[in-house]
């Protein structure tokens, strides 16, 4: 055998080692990887089946979690998210979680209340409306949300735009078909709020102690020249 030949042999040898020692590398990365997920999806399921029992969406059968309740600025309510986690722990990646629903308890009442009838749409656009700039003074008037279907784009799918007072006894429907709510705020004794319906631009006005709708405009935006 030539010396060239025994050097091939050699390398041969070598590149058997290291591709043998690579694939074993490999496959414990990935044991490592299904046993962290399994770990941690065990682990979400133990604290979902730990919590407060309830319904699930009808569009998954992934547990909801009740989020840790917070006082409502100016108020003795209390409130809390109902979320849906997306994953993205361990082998997964890019998770996320979804609100459902929002939950409203107060001290004096023995039955607390959800703000929607059912846990099968995303409340996103979340916008909380106070006043007083002390935050030991701070109240919070009324809160906007905008309620999306489970299904079609999160950026381009329309809902129903809401607005409820402090302790969600009161919820009004604003608009539907609405695509984002890019503003809701306390001006000149007015609460205004600016949302995206049917490509248009829409301005409301509501009386902030009763919520009552006072005014409701198309805002036109032209073309630049």
């Amino acid at each position: 055998m030539s010396k060239t030949q025994k050097l091939f042999r050699y390398l041969w040898r070598i590149n058997a080692v290291l591709i043998l020692f690579a694939a074993g590398a490999i496959t414990f990365g990935v044991g490592v990887l299904l046993i962290e997920e399994f770990g941690s999806r065990t682990a979400r399921s133990r604290e979902a089946e730990a919590g407060i029992p309830v319904a699930a969406a009808a569009d998954s059968s992934t547990h909801l979690s009740l989020g840790r309740a917070s006082v409502v600025a100016g108020t003795n309510v209390m409130r809390a998210d109902l979320s849906l986690d997306r994953g993205g722990k361990g082998f997964s990646s890019g998770g996320y979680s979804e609100t459902r629903n929002i939950l409203f308890i107060e001290p004096d009442q023995k039955e607390a209340r959800w703000l929607l009838p059912d846990n099968d749409h995303i409340v996103s656009d979340n916008s909380d409306i106070t006043e007083g700039t002390d935050r030991s003074l701070k109240r919070l008037i009324a809160t906007a949300v905008l309620v999306k279907a489970t299904t079609g784009s999160p950026e381009t799918g329309v809902g129903r735009l809401l607005l409820f007072d402090a302790s969600g006894r009161k919820i009004i429907e604003v608009a539907s078909n609405v695509r984002e709510l890019h503003l809701a705020s306390l001006f000149g004794g007015e609460l205004i709020m600016l949302f995206e319906r049917n490509r248009r631009l829409v301005v409301v006005a509501f009386d902030p102690g009763s919520l009552t709708k006072r005014r409701e405009q198309e805002i036109a935006v032209p073309q630049p020249q």
